[in-house]
Formats: structure tokens, sequence, C-alpha cells
């Protein structure tokens, strides 16, 4: 769940950036007043998966392309 606090971060920068009388702001603004600090992009670890077909699927195969990685757990 650490993914829940930035992500609700986000979206209070955007209603208030929405919401706002005032001549609107840059979201860089309303996230350093939220003291919300970007992260470098960076390469993502290499993964390896399996198919419903049964066949492994890596990131490298899909290199170029969007890719959404759903992990789904029953905890």
């Amino acid at each position: 769940m650490r993914w829940l606090r930035p992500l609700a971060l986000v979206l209070v920068a955007v209603s208030l950036a929405a919401s706002s009388t005032a001549a609107p702001r840059a979201l860089d603004d309303l996230m350093m007043d939220l003291q919300v600090t970007p992260l470098e992009p960076q390469a993502p670890p290499p993964l390896s998966v399996v198919t419903v077909d049964g066949g492994p699927v890596t990131l490298a195969d899909v290199r170029g392309h969007a890719v959404l990685v759903y992990f789904w757990a029953t905890w």
C-alpha cells in the first residue's frame, strides 16, 4: 500500500488545481507545496512471467510497447 499515499497526494493536488478560483498554478508548484518529490525515471528490473498459454514473456520482449503489469493477490 506504499502507492496509496502518493496517489492520494496527486489527487489532492489535481483537485486543488481544478477547484481553485485564483489563477491556475502549475502542478510543479502544487507538488512542492505538498512536499512531493518525483522520482527520477529508471529502467525496470528484469521481469519474466509465464502466460496463460504456458510460454514465457519478458519485458525485453515487449520493449517499445506500453505495458501494464497487474499484480493480483488474495491476502
